[in-house]
């Protein structure tokens, strides 16, 4: 691994539990792929938020597991999103356990 970051092929993001690696844009631009890094950078924790209300939209109701496979978060992660939302009046929690989802506020 350590070799791949000096070789700077691969680049960290997040911090903590959260943290996790992409190929970096130094790779991209060697196989001459710029447009496939924009779009997995393109993911990231300023627009989690935005890309679940999307998806809210357009789907009516979301699960926990609907934002892991949306965001590739964990579950935790994805958990933490959807409580801060609720928190925040974005979204509102229906029902509790396995069948717990998140409409619109």
């Amino acid at each position: 691994m350590q070799r791949t970051f000096a070789s700077g092929l691969i680049e960290a993001g997040g911090n903590g539990r959260g943290r996790y690696y992409m190929l970096s844009s130094k790779y991209y631009k060697k196989t001459k792929n710029t447009v496939a890094y924009i779009r997995q950078k393109d993911i990231d924790p300023i627009r989690y938020e935005e890309l679940v209300l999307e998806l809210l939209k357009k789907k009516g109701d979301v699960k926990r597991a609907d934002v892991v496979d949306l965001l590739h978060v964990t579950k935790p992660q994805a958990f933490r999103i959807l409580k801060k939302m609720a928190e925040a009046n974005k979204i509102k929690l229906i029902g509790s356990g396995a069948g717990a989802k998140y409409i619109l506020f």
